[in-house]
Protein backbone atom coordinates (compact mmCIF):
# COMPACT_ATOMS: atom_id res chain seq x y z
CA UNK A 1 0.00 0.00 0.00
CA UNK A 2 2.65 2.51 0.92
CA UNK A 3 4.57 1.51 -2.14
CA UNK A 4 1.24 2.33 -4.29
CA UNK A 5 1.21 5.81 -2.33
CA UNK A 6 4.51 6.60 -2.91
CA UNK A 7 4.50 6.02 -6.77
CA UNK A 8 1.17 7.56 -7.12
CA UNK A 9 2.67 10.79 -5.42
CA UNK A 10 5.82 10.96 -7.41
CA UNK A 11 4.10 10.50 -10.80
CA UNK A 12 1.97 13.76 -9.20
CA UNK A 13 5.04 15.50 -8.61
CA UNK A 14 6.75 14.59 -12.03
CA UNK A 15 3.30 16.14 -13.74
CA UNK A 16 3.70 19.05 -11.81
CA UNK A 17 7.31 19.49 -12.36
CA UNK A 18 6.66 18.93 -16.15
CA UNK A 19 3.72 21.36 -16.17
CA UNK A 20 5.68 23.84 -14.70
CA UNK A 21 8.17 23.16 -17.43
CA UNK A 22 5.59 23.87 -19.91
CA UNK A 23 4.51 27.42 -18.69
CA UNK A 24 8.07 28.73 -17.78
CA UNK A 25 9.97 26.99 -20.56
CA UNK A 26 8.71 29.29 -23.75
CA UNK A 27 7.64 32.35 -22.19
CA UNK A 28 4.01 31.77 -22.72
CA UNK A 29 1.38 33.48 -20.37
CA UNK A 30 4.25 36.38 -20.58
CA UNK A 31 3.36 38.16 -23.86
CA UNK A 32 2.23 41.49 -22.58
CA UNK A 33 5.13 43.18 -24.03
CA UNK A 34 5.05 45.04 -20.29
CA UNK A 35 8.46 44.92 -18.43
CA UNK A 36 10.49 42.29 -18.95
CA UNK A 37 10.16 39.32 -16.82
CA UNK A 38 12.59 36.65 -16.28
CA UNK A 39 11.27 33.66 -13.99
CA UNK A 40 14.21 32.94 -11.10
CA UNK A 41 14.87 29.33 -10.24
CA UNK A 42 16.91 27.67 -7.78
CA UNK A 43 19.53 24.72 -8.59
CA UNK A 44 18.32 22.41 -5.24
CA UNK A 45 15.73 22.61 -2.62
CA UNK A 46 17.35 25.56 -1.03
CA UNK A 47 18.62 29.18 -2.50
CA UNK A 48 22.60 29.46 -2.83
CA UNK A 49 24.30 32.89 -0.98
CA UNK A 50 24.60 33.98 -4.67
CA UNK A 51 20.61 32.69 -5.91
CA UNK A 52 19.25 34.51 -3.16
CA UNK A 53 21.05 37.55 -3.64
CA UNK A 54 19.83 37.44 -7.34
CA UNK A 55 16.19 36.96 -6.20
CA UNK A 56 15.99 39.73 -4.17
CA UNK A 57 17.70 42.40 -6.36
CA UNK A 58 14.99 41.55 -8.75
CA UNK A 59 12.61 42.32 -6.09
CA UNK A 60 11.59 38.84 -4.94
CA UNK A 61 11.40 37.08 -1.69
CA UNK A 62 12.92 33.41 -1.54
CA UNK A 63 9.89 31.41 0.53
CA UNK A 64 9.19 28.03 0.87
CA UNK A 65 6.47 27.41 -1.66
CA UNK A 66 4.28 24.36 -3.18
CA UNK A 67 4.28 20.26 -2.04
CA UNK A 68 8.12 19.69 -1.40
CA UNK A 69 8.15 22.96 0.04
CA UNK A 70 11.67 23.46 -1.94
CA UNK A 71 12.83 27.15 -1.70
CA UNK A 72 11.34 29.57 -4.64
CA UNK A 73 11.79 32.35 -5.76
CA UNK A 74 8.51 34.52 -5.52
CA UNK A 75 8.47 37.53 -7.44
CA UNK A 76 5.38 40.03 -7.76
CA UNK A 77 4.13 40.89 -11.37
CA UNK A 78 4.14 44.90 -12.14
CA UNK A 79 0.40 44.31 -13.36
CA UNK A 80 -0.79 42.12 -10.46
CA UNK A 81 -4.47 42.39 -10.03
CA UNK A 82 -5.24 44.07 -12.73
CA UNK A 83 -8.69 43.42 -15.01
CA UNK A 84 -7.96 40.78 -17.86
CA UNK A 85 -9.60 38.86 -20.65
CA UNK A 86 -6.38 36.57 -21.98
CA UNK A 87 -2.97 35.48 -20.83
CA UNK A 88 -1.66 38.14 -23.26
CA UNK A 89 -3.08 40.95 -21.29
CA UNK A 90 -0.88 40.15 -18.29
CA UNK A 91 2.86 39.44 -17.42
CA UNK A 92 1.62 36.50 -15.93
CA UNK A 93 -1.40 34.66 -16.77
CA UNK A 94 -4.95 36.14 -16.17
CA UNK A 95 -6.87 34.18 -13.85
CA UNK A 96 -9.84 33.40 -12.20
CA UNK A 97 -10.07 32.15 -8.59
CA UNK A 98 -11.43 28.68 -8.36
CA UNK A 99 -14.03 30.10 -5.90
CA UNK A 100 -15.44 32.27 -9.05
CA UNK A 101 -18.06 29.43 -9.96
CA UNK A 102 -18.49 29.73 -13.57
CA UNK A 103 -21.00 27.51 -14.36
CA UNK A 104 -20.83 28.49 -18.33
CA UNK A 105 -17.98 27.67 -19.87
CA UNK A 106 -18.92 29.88 -23.20
CA UNK A 107 -19.42 33.22 -21.15
CA UNK A 108 -17.67 36.13 -21.21
CA UNK A 109 -15.72 36.63 -18.02
CA UNK A 110 -13.16 38.92 -16.65
CA UNK A 111 -10.35 37.64 -14.77
CA UNK A 112 -7.49 39.66 -13.22
CA UNK A 113 -3.84 39.54 -13.78
CA UNK A 114 -1.78 36.79 -11.42
CA UNK A 115 -0.59 38.52 -8.84
CA UNK A 116 3.11 36.24 -8.20
CA UNK A 117 4.77 34.11 -10.68
CA UNK A 118 4.25 31.46 -7.95
CA UNK A 119 2.25 28.46 -10.45
CA UNK A 120 0.75 26.59 -6.97
CA UNK A 121 -2.70 26.73 -5.85
CA UNK A 122 -6.21 26.25 -7.36
CA UNK A 123 -7.18 28.61 -10.53
CA UNK A 124 -8.79 28.70 -13.79
CA UNK A 125 -7.37 30.92 -16.31
CA UNK A 126 -9.49 33.38 -18.98
CA UNK A 127 -8.38 32.53 -22.94
CA UNK A 128 -10.06 35.06 -25.20
CA UNK A 129 -12.80 36.35 -22.64
CA UNK A 130 -13.66 32.22 -22.05
CA UNK A 131 -12.70 30.55 -18.29
CA UNK A 132 -10.55 27.39 -18.96
CA UNK A 133 -11.23 24.57 -16.31
CA UNK A 134 -10.18 25.16 -12.96
CA UNK A 135 -6.56 23.56 -12.28
CA UNK A 136 -4.71 22.53 -9.15
CA UNK A 137 -1.16 22.94 -8.85
CA UNK A 138 0.96 22.06 -5.68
Amino acid sequence: MIRVFTLFAASLVLAGCAYLQDVYADGRGFESGADPYEKIQFAGETASASERAACEAAGGIVARDGMLGWEQCIQTFADAGRACTDNSDCLGQCRLSSFDGIEDRQANVTGTCQVTDSPFGCYATVENGRPTPTLCVD
